[in-house]
């Protein structure tokens, strides 16, 4: 990469530019950034709870969900998730695009044995020096569903999730910058300017939270769209990018199973924050009520979030994971549906005693499978490693990790606790996958 020296920095105070020995500008600093008078704008955010969650303009219908069964009959709902076109395959729009130009690409939007899993992370090797081994990761993190609640926890999750999509590939946590691109309506609205100032709050909090500086970002205001007489404002909307340096690209791992017999372990804590998921929005209001008459979207734990991270990272890093993915989208049955699925592999889970018989234990399962609490992975070791990473974990202080599940050869997807919750083939799940509006 080509660089030039164009200036320096000095202390008088002033911007001076010259071209060719004359002085083109010579700008006081303090005219500079405050010389112009400021505005002054009225901005309102009000706390209206999950209810702000509009559900007819945005749930997605599908082929899966014939009735309300789908509450309890968790395969149907698992299917009804792969085929909602946050989670589906992207891979209609990945290939219209060159994503290995110069072959430096390591990892690529697509993983697995036939390119049929959504990688977490791009991996770039920039061949700039011949004995540098060192790659580029490359992230993202967006759900515009929990802005319509709560920007301030939308900003949050989004670091969170292009941090653990980062880390998910062998990123070093300690070695990340972030970007941010704001999709919002009018900021001269003061419901419009309260929301945008809650969610540039929670970029705030988590960039200072997890040490990562914003270093660029764009901002996309204005954006409203005409519905009959009205002019009505875009969901508001955050995305984060993370940029992050891996010492050896050879080290990094993707999402996609690798073998029989290895064991799977859940990083991280699952909680009861199903506010914005997309369980609600494949299930409906009528059903989702029934179990979660009150709900909070996911609220991020920095100091246990970059803990896990750190340790992640540098487990993947030392050789004793061989692929990971981020819980996301969907919960954990989309991410162990989408690691078999781009491992062309089986996965055998036990979730664990739910409890009695009832409604509280169909909640404890719809949790369990379908939450979308930040911060968590699912993990896969071979036998050979298990004892070293399960060292490596608690050494470094990480207490929220679980055995779950085995991989297996089987082609089934099966997730059980006392009884069989979800029993489908992986072809089923590529099908509704790939079947889904990219």
């Amino acid at each position: 990469v080509e660089a030039s020296i164009i200036g320096t920095f000095t202390d008088n105070q002033r911007l001076v530019v010259s071209y060719q020995g004359t002085t083109v500008a010579d700008l006081d600093m303090h005219f500079l950034h405050d010389g112009r008078p400021g505005r002054t704008l009225e901005a309102v955010w009000t706390r209206t709870g999950w209810m702000a969650y509009t559900w007819d303009s945005s749930s997605h219908t599908s082929t899966y969900m014939h009735d309300d069964r789908g509450a309890t009959h968790y395969a149907p709902t698992l299917l009804a998730l792969l085929s909602h076109p946050t989670i589906a395959s992207k891979e209609a729009v990945i290939r219209r695009y060159d994503h290995e130009v110069q072959g430096a690409t390591v990892l690529k939007p697509l993983v697995g044995r036939a390119g049929n899993g959504p990688g977490d992370a791009a991996v770039l090797q920039p061949q700039l020096d011949e004995a540098s081994k060192a790659g580029i990761v490359l992230s993202n993190g967006v759900n515009p569903l929990y802005g319509k609640i709560d920007p301030y926890h939308m900003a949050m999750n989004a670091v969170d999730e292009a941090l653990r999509n980062l880390t998910a590939v062998g990123g070093d946590i300690e070695r990340v910058a972030i970007l941010d691109n704001f999709c919002w309506g009018n900021p001269t609205d003061p419901e419009q300017l309260g929301m945008l100032v809650r969610a540039v709050k929670g970029c705030h909090d988590a960039a200072i939270g997890f040490g990562t500086p914003f270093i660029s970002g764009k901002d996309s205001l204005n954006n409203e769209y005409r519905a009959g007489e009205q002019r009505l404002p875009v969901i508001p909307t955050l995305v984060i990018s993370a940029v992050g340096i891996i010492e050896d690209a050879a080290q990094t791992v993707d999402m996609s199973l690798k073998a029989p017999g290895n064991l799977l372990y859940l990083i991280g804590r699952t909680n009861e924050e199903m506010a914005g998921s997309h369980y609600a929005e494949v299930v409906g209001q009528a059903v989702f009520e029934q179990f979660f008459p009150y709900a909070t979207v996911p609220e991020v734990d920095i100091s246990h979030a970059y803990d896990s991270m750190k340790a992640v990272g540098a487990a993947i890093r030392k050789g004793l994971i061989c692929s990971c993915h981020d819980l996301s989208e969907g919960g954990l049955a989309v991410a162990l549906a989408e690691m078999a699925l781009a491992g062309s592999l089986g996965v055998r889970v036990d979730l664990g005693n739910p409890g009695p018989v009832d409604i509280q234990r169909n909640t404890i399962n719809i949790v369990r499978l379908f939450s979308e609490s930040a911060s968590r992975f699912i993990v896969e070791v071979t036998l050979e490693h298990w004892e070293a990473f399960e060292q490596h974990m608690h050494s470094s202080g990480i207490r929220d990790i679980k055995h779950i599940g085995n991989v297996t050869n089987t082609g089934y997807l099966h997730i059980h606790d006392w009884d069989e919750l979800i029993y489908l083939p992986v072809m089923e799940l590529q099908k509704a996958w790939k079947g889904g509006q990219a």
